[in-house]
């Protein structure tokens, strides 16, 4: 039979040995995954965190504390003790709280939320090999199941620090309600805090941020108050470490030129903000720091150092930011003004040979690498193959729909799920990987502009992400 490594070869999609030494490994790491999937549990974060793996997830939950999950009117999400069977561990007194904004808005009819599992909310040093918190997301909002993995993988071929993915099946036990009812398919996020800096930057005690609607960046004066408002700390502040911050807003918005060009790279690790950008702006992830001014963080590891840029929910990535333009416009995003009007750090930024040039150099070696048509094709055929029987099975995921992003189908009619629920539509990952490649080389060759999102009314929220 001929292997696939062969096929990709013969018809001219593997151009270069280098590539299928990647794939040969590749394919031989996934094979020997699945091979011990059904009986082996993991050893560490890294046995757990492998992307083609699907972990069986038991949530045991009192009725009392099912109904408190529900925030209800005027309510934050609360964490309530559950039991917890993960990858054949028995966990007890687990914190359990629902999370997300419209992923949760979506599935409001549904038992299939988007979660937050906190290992010692309730039992001080639990951990699950080691990790102190993991994010379920429901993927409602993503019926191809492969956006955030595949956004996540990216990064991680980048050389950027971002956190680890895998799936989970879940199950619910809610005594006289729920009988080990199958939720579905979920993607499993590693969760950036304490644990997480210590594994990339060999230390947890700088300053970690996540800026809600920061677009802009602001200056807000010499008082630490207004910074830990906008800039939301999640860890320990110190006077040292906001001044810093303090002093790189300033730069930002009250220096000249010059003294801007000459002093940004004391602050900022361009050519990494340069992938960082670049990453953001292959895949077409406007719901983020290029128009929200949300879903990132920043790290400062010490007062003297340079801020880090760390990506967070990319479950609207290639193209799939419903307020942020058409898709069409999305596939068509520029690659010389990618932001919104107004991202004052990004303005400067592009204004820079120092920056500007290492970001085109980036966004051209992605797409020629890693961000390839065939090589994302690829990827997306091993993904789907680790998936596919879970999806076929999950109760709230439109089997046809999720087909139809990796090849053509016949019209079938959509799945009707319980609870009235909705089947969300997003640009299939197939057309999207065509439409912003030719977009990217048109716009290259200065036969196209691109389009350049602007700044509008942004949704409500319905809860803490």
């Amino acid at each position: 039979m001929l292997s696939r490594v062969d096929f990709l070869i013969g018809c001219g999609c593997v151009k270069n040995f280098r590539y299928v030494q990647w794939f040969t490994g590749l394919g031989c790491l996934l094979l020997a995954g699945h091979v011990g999937a059904a009986s082996s549990q993991p050893s560490s974060p890294a046995a757990f965190f492998e992307d083609t793996r699907i972990w069986d997830l038991r949530l045991t939950v009192s009725p009392g504390d099912h109904d408190r999950l529900d925030p209800g009117r005027g309510r934050g999400f609360e964490y309530v003790p559950a039991t917890v069977t993960l990858a054949g561990q028995v966990l007890e007194r687990v914190g359990l709280r629902y999370k997300g904004n419209s992923s949760f808005s979506t599935a409001r009819g549904i038992p299939k939320k988007s979660f937050k599992i906190d290992f010692n909310r309730f039992e001080k040093g639990q951990t699950f090999l080691g990790l102190a918190k993991l994010n379920f997301n429901n993927n409602v909002l993503d019926p191809s199941q492969l956006r955030e993995v595949l956004a996540y993988r990216l990064w991680r071929q980048l050389g950027l620090p971002a956190s680890r993915t895998t799936f989970a099946r879940v199950t619910l036990q809610v005594p006289g309600r729920h009988d080990g009812q199958l939720l579905g398919l979920y993607v499993v996020v590693e969760q950036v805090n304490r644990g997480f800096l210590r594994d990339r930057f060999g230390s947890d005690q700088g300053l970690l941020l996540k800026p809600e609607g920061g677009l802009e960046m602001p200056y807000l004066g010499e008082v630490m108050a207004p910074y830990e408002r906008v800039y939301v700390p999640k860890t320990e502040t110190s006077s040292a470490l906001i001044q810093r911050l303090m002093d790189f807003t300033r730069l930002v918005h009250r220096a000249d030129d010059a003294t801007f060009s000459a002093r940004v790279a004391s602050f900022v690790h361009l050519g990494d903000l340069a992938r960082f950008t670049a990453a953001h702006v292959a895949l077409s992830h406007l719901d983020s720091f290029l128009l929200r001014g949300h879903n990132f963080y920043l790290y400062l590891p010490e007062p003297g150092g340079r801020l880090t840029w760390l990506p967070w929910d990319l479950n609207s990535t290639f193209a799939g930011h419903r307020s942020a333009g058409s898709p069409e416009q999305q596939y068509d995003l520029s690659v010389t003004h990618p932001f919104a009007p107004g991202h004052r750090l990004l303005e400067r930024l592009m204004s820079l040979k120092s920056f500007r040039d290492p970001f085109q150099q980036a966004l051209k070696a992605m797409a020629e690498g890693p961000f390839s048509v065939e090589g994302m094709a690829d990827e997306m055929a091993v993904l789907r193959d680790a998936v596919e029987a879970t999806v076929r099975e999950d109760p709230y995921t439109d089997y046809p729909a999720f087909v139809e992003h990796f090849e053509p189908i016949k019209e079938v009619p959509a799945k009707h799920t319980p609870g009235g629920f909705r089947v969300i539509r997003k640009p299939l990952l197939r057309v999207f990987m065509t439409r912003r490649h030719a977009s990217m080389r048109a716009q290259w060759a200065g036969e196209r502009k691109g389009y350049v999102p602007g700044r509008g009314r942004r949704p409500g929220r319905s809860g803490k992400p």
